[in-house]
């Protein structure tokens, strides 16, 4: 009889336990400090590794479920080739796979010097081509489920190169968010041609700051007439865009873009022959470009479009100066000073502000 009961308890147990649900795995975090870390360290908070390609390395090889965070220190990170992440194995929207600074701007201690800085130093030419035209990349994201936040991207020193910083296009890619980024390019020393593109869907552009790039966030079609949808680009800063602060090929009408500033630019909007013609406009500043609306191309505008081509545009100022913070030692370096024009649009790095 004892035995009978206890038998019974036991099944009673095991049937319970299997409705309690299970906890989500645990996540994971990669360390990296370019200053003492080393490539041959574990990765943990007290023996970081030294480069982003090596926490790349270890992300790709995830296989089970959790998230899981690249955190990098303050300091200069050197890119002798792009860094690859291209798991699609262990990550979805809810457990993601987070590349991000050690401290973010929303920190009442973030000063602009304590943003990780990713410099391209990949020179792809031959010894027998010095003079060849190049291709660079910084970050190529290949998987979705992805963030990028809080660092600081330079273009690549080399002459006579086309550098992307940060490239996410990969075939059915979704679910990306860059946030508070900045992309400087200096194009006489450092040039980003192209700052972020995206053949994807949901891909948000946040609170990121675009100085002197060519063109800055393009929607692309991944030359297979890719459409993206949910995508975003809000609360950006764009100053001195050679070509243009947003560029459409393949994004559809859906995008919502709201409270950018975009000035000082060759054009404001480029966008492909072909692509959508109508996009919603809220709550920007719009002011100093040379154009406002054009067609182009991969090697650059074709010219500005015509009647053919609509905005619906609410809330967008188009006269006025920008003014932005120039002194580097300022928490609010490149951005615009509390009551300036423009500064009700909350552009910029900062999200509690």
């Amino acid at each position: 009889m004892l035995e009978r009961a206890f038998r019974g308890a036991a099944a009673a147990l095991i049937v319970g336990l299997a409705f309690v649900p299970c906890a989500s795995a645990a996540a994971e975090t990669i360390h990296v400090d370019g200053g003492r870390g080393q490539d041959s360290n574990s990765g943990t908070a007290e023996s970081p590794l030294r480069t982003l390609g090596k926490a790349a390395e270890k992300a790709n090889a995830k296989s089970g479920p959790g998230s899981m965070t690249i955190r990098l220190q303050p300091g200069l990170y050197a890119l002798p080739e792009a860094v690859i992440l291209e798991n699609r194995r262990g990550f979805s929207k809810e457990e993601r796979l987070t590349i991000e600074a050690a401290m973010l701007p929303d920190d009442a201690k973030w000063l602009p010097s304590r943003m990780p800085v990713l410099l391209s130093t990949h020179d792809p030419r031959e010894p027998s081509e010095p003079e060849k035209a190049t291709q660079t990349y910084g970050l190529k994201v290949r998987m979705s489920h992805v963030t990028v936040r809080g660092l600081k991207f330079l273009g690549s020193p080399m002459p006579n190169n086309w550098h992307c910083a940060l490239e996410c296009v990969s075939e059915g890619l979704q679910d990306v968010l860059v946030t508070q980024c900045v992309f400087a390019g200096a194009p006489d020393t450092l040039d980003i041609y192209c700052a972020v593109v995206t053949d994807g869907s949901e891909f948000v552009v946040d609170h990121c700051v675009f100085l002197g790039c060519h063109a800055c966030v393009v929607f692309w079609d991944g030359g297979r007439g890719a459409v993206g949808t949910g995508n975003a680009m809000r609360h950006c800063i764009v100053d001195g865009a050679r070509i243009s602060g947003v560029w459409t090929c393949g994004t559809a009408e859906d995008l919502a873009f709201h409270n950018n500033i975009v000035t000082r630019s060759a054009y404001f909007w480029m966008r492909a022959r072909g692509a959508p013609r109508s996009y919603r406009v809220r709550d920007c500043a719009v002011t100093d470009n040379r154009q406002f609306s054009g067609y182009g191309v991969e090697s650059g505008p074709t010219g500005p479009t015509g009647p053919e081509i609509a905005f619906v545009m609410e809330g967008v100022m188009r006269d006025g100066t920008l003014v932005v913070e120039k002194d580097p030692r300022s928490r609010r370096y490149l951005h615009v000073p509390p009551g300036a024009f423009g500064s009700e649009l909350r552009a910029g790095l900062f999200k509690g502000e």
